[in-house]
């Protein structure tokens, strides 16, 4: 589903529920990552899943693509929509449920909805009944290469970053930052507020994030974003914070938004711990 705070609720409240009372877990795309490439853990997922559950509201491309790959490669996708204009015509006779918002009752409806189609895809997992020709590929293990004459990192001392940083970075003007990192190992996930002032209120933007450190260097990309303010801006563009100089209490380094505008960074952790929106 899109990384949208509007399927947020949707998700907490109803399809996770909903697939826990089947004893399945369920897993959204932001909750995966552990690479740089986000992409690598996608596709994992996909063929590891016993199926996946796609919301087409709002013909998001990243959603598409992700039903497409699972197609690829024989695995059952069960399709969901507020709008059943958002389903591409390709799609419209295979699983898909419509529903309401605007009915009181959507959200049990739906949940149950969901469970009545997840029941047949677990009695009849096959997609060659919808699609003829297409087999379930099994989850492929590759062999890791092996590395020669480099350093052994399996003891590695990773730093741990976690917690509550702000700041500020210049790129395209001077903007202040605040950024809240959870850590496990070397996998970081983290959840950005930017604060720009272009006029006399400030746009506002808050981003979610993925990445990894590895000896004294931490990356993060953003993933999606959403406005928390809006008052000059059309749109926003996706940050990365590459920071190279660390220690207990600074963190410095370089922000990109688009792979060629750079700029610096610098955080310091705060004591105090904050509530995130």
């Amino acid at each position: 589903m899109p990384f949208n705070p509007l399927f947020l609720s949707e998700y907490e409240n109803i399809i996770q529920p909903a697939l826990t009372e089947l004893n399945i877990e369920c897993i959204r795309g932001d909750e995966i990552y552990s690479k740089q490439r986000i992409m690598d853990d996608i596709w994992s997922s996909i063929r590891s899943c016993r199926f996946v559950l796609a919301e087409l509201t709002g013909k998001n491309p990243n959603v598409l693509y992700e039903i497409e790959l699972a197609h690829a490669i024989g695995k059952p996708v069960i399709v969901i929509t507020r709008n059943g204009d958002d389903v591409p015509f390709d799609l419209k006779d295979l699983r898909y449920l419509f529903y309401d918002v605007n009915d009181p009752f959507w959200g049990e409806n739906l949940k149950k909805g969901i469970q009545s189609l997840v029941q047949k895809v677990l009695e009849n997992p096959d997609l060659e009944k919808y699609l003829e020709g297409i087999t379930k590929s099994e989850l492929t293990k590759f062999e890791e290469a092996k590395e020669t004459g480099k350093k052994d990192k399996s003891n590695e001392e990773i730093k741990d970053i976690s917690g509550n940083w702000s700041g500020s970075f210049n790129l395209n003007g001077h903007h202040n930052v605040t950024l809240n990192i959870t850590q496990e190992g070397k996998k970081l996930n983290a959840s950005c507020v930017i604060t720009m002032n272009f006029g006399e209120e400030p746009d506002i933007v808050q981003q979610i994030m993925a990445g990894s450190i590895s000896e004294n260097k931490a990356i993060l990309k953003g993933v999606n974003y959403s406005f928390l303010q809006r008052v000059e801006l059309a749109n926003y563009i996706l940050d990365s914070f590459e920071f190279n100089d660390i220690d207990d209490n600074i963190m410095i380094g370089t922000v990109i938004d688009d792979g060629t505008d750079k700029g610096e960074i610098k955080l310091s952790k705060n004591n105090v711990a904050k509530q995130w929106l």
